[in-house]
């Protein structure tokens, strides 16, 4: 049986079907914590962030809402999407690009629990989909 059917067959079951949904809203608010980056809602004003901050964000933001809308849908092609903009989007960054986003001491710390907030969402959900539940 190929990955996609694995995937598409897990998604009709009541467990991933509900946990793709509840990936769905954690991803709005990760879309409305970085439409209240761009307006200057954080505390920091968007336009005095360093420019990498500011790409992530619009990127973040694209992949945020289109990522929630094709999980909540059920589209199989959307847990790819998840799993590897994750990886792409934030592991990738968050690792490689780190001095970049970590200015102050407890930025590190706060990167650390979002990477692995992170790792645990998308070990759940591969689980879920390995087990068909």
């Amino acid at each position: 049986m190929s990955l996609n059917r694995v995937i598409g067959s897990s998604l009709q079951q009541p467990w991933t079907s509900i946990y793709a949904k509840l990936m769905a809203i954690i991803l709005l608010y990760g879309a409305t914590v970085h439409i209240g980056n761009v307006l200057g809602l954080t505390g920091i004003p968007w336009t005095s962030t360093p420019p990498l901050w500011r790409t992530m964000d619009v990127a973040l933001l694209g992949f945020d809402i289109v990522a929630a809308i094709s999980l909540w849908r059920g589209f199989v092609w959307s847990v790819w999407l998840v799993f590897g903009g994750i990886l792409l989007l934030q592991f990738a960054p968050y690792t490689l690009l780190r001095s970049h986003f970590v200015l102050k001491p407890e930025d590190a710390q706060t990167l650390n629990g979002l990477l692995g907030a992170e790792a645990l969402l998308l070990g759940i959900f591969a689980l879920l989909i390995w087990l068909r539940k």
